[in-house]
């Protein structure tokens, strides 16, 4: 049977995705390599991460359209820009030289899923990627639980074929709602393969007992359905249902702790988010010692060899400050901060915008929960910028929903 060239790029860009979605290498480096020096690097993911990024040289068959397209994610530039331009302020100039690169990787990938591919090719890719690792995930707690299964002191926590438990939960979490637009867009026995997905990733999330991943899994699906409700409302409604969600919500702040006292008891947490707290005391003289530039782009994380050893010199040997925000402040400063969140706000403006004016649009759905999911899941963990196994994968959709081209008569997305 022959395969079409379109067919073999389905593929590869379906292995590309389990690379970047930080399946099975990193577990084997962790498990087999043991620790790797943050300040040395990792050869062994420079190495997957070049494989995964293979395609971006595709680019060269769309120079025009590649151009054309680029201008509608202007921010991405903007932002991978003064994290390059970091470099002449950094700690480490050649680790920022060299991280910027990989990121601009990313960007450039997602680029290229904009100008080369329809939108419901990149969602089926991505699927199938997300059900590969959903399944293995699933196939390795039952056959490989010593590699499947963390020990303390997370002891019983699911990391599937992934490197630990939050990010099985972040990428089931993810999968999830994937799987949910892929099994409503679908209208063949496909459909029933995308449900069963949605099943196995819910397991996966409880199993991985991650408190990001159970959230993710409810706010992704929550938030859809509040834009759809406030679409649905009379325009005249709309500004006293405003104001009617501020009024609860603001004095909800003030009963927070309580509620947040108990709900994280629930989860074996306290209210120092198991020492996030206490880490980030420690982190924001730091980031005001350099308020406005930062370190340098991936120049503060680097161990004993790095700005960090302070931090590993009087607490854990934390490998980020569990806050995406936190981190990009310590590295680019609040001025790379400010880029960075005025390109979130933007782009999930433009997406509410146009889940409010037209019907429920698979890929609107699609790049409203990937905008949702770089929000709130950077709030525990870096996800925006990063370039790493794992995280890249993040970094790559939300380039590509930026770039992204929508017709703003129907809302809908068309191929360049």
């Amino acid at each position: 049977m022959k395969i079409s060239l379109r067919k073999l790029e389905h593929l590869w860009h379906t292995f590309a995705f389990v690379l970047l979605s930080g399946a099975f290498i990193p577990l084997w480096r962790k498990m087999s390599l043991g620790y790797i020096d943050p300040g040395e690097g990792d050869p062994v993911q420079r190495l997957f991460l070049g494989v995964a990024y293979l395609g971006v040289g595709l680019l060269i068959l769309h120079p025009r359209r590649a151009w054309r397209v680029s201008r509608h994610g202007w921010l991405v530039w903007v932002l991978l820009g003064w994290a390059m331009l970091s470099t002449f302020w950094s700690a480490a100039p050649e680790i920022t030289l060299l991280r910027s690169l990989t990121a601009l990787l990313g960007a450039l990938y997602g680029l290229l899923l904009a100008v080369r591919y329809r939108p419901e090719e990149v969602l089926r890719m991505l699927g199938a990627a997300l059900a590969i690792v959903m399944a293995a995930s699933l196939m390795a707690v039952m056959v490989i639980p010593e590699w499947a299964i963390m020990g303390r002191p997370h002891e019983g926590a699911w990391q599937g074929v992934l490197f630990h438990k939050n990010a099985l939960g972040r990428t089931a979490a993810f999968a999830l709602a994937v799987f949910w637009v892929l099994a409503r867009a679908e209208r063949s026995y496909r459909s029933l393969l995308w449900w069963g997905g949605m099943v196995a990733a819910a397991i996966l999330v409880v199993g991985s007992r991650s408190v990001t991943g159970l959230l993710l899994a409810l706010a992704l699906p929550l938030s859809w359905w509040g834009v759809q409700t406030w679409r649905k409302l009379p325009r005249l409604l709309r500004p006293a249902t405003g104001a009617l969600i501020s009024a609860v919500a603001i004095p909800g702040f003030f009963v927070l702790p309580d509620i947040l006292e108990k709900v994280l008891g629930f989860f074996g947490r306290d209210l120092t988010l198991t020492g996030r707290i206490p880490l980030w005391l420690l982190l924001i003289p730091l980031a005001l010692a350099r308020p406005l530039l930062g370190y340098g782009y991936g120049a503060f994380w680097l161990g004993e060899s790095g700005p960090s050893a302070l931090i590993w010199a009087v607490t854990w040997d934390a490998p980020h400050a569990h806050n995406g925000y936190l981190d990009m402040w310590l590295e680019i400063g609040l001025m790379g901060v400010a880029i960075a969140i005025f390109m979130l706000v933007l782009t999930l403006a433009r997406y509410v915008t146009a889940a409010l004016q037209a019907r429920e649009n698979p890929i609107v759905q699609f790049s409203f929960w990937v905008s949702m999911l770089t929000i709130l899941g950077n709030m525990s963990e870096a996800v925006l910028l990063e370039s790493g196994l794992g995280k890249a994968l993040y970094w790559v959709l939300f380039a590509y929903i930026c770039l992204v081209e929508l017709k703003q008569d129907a809302f809908s997305v068309k191929q360049p």
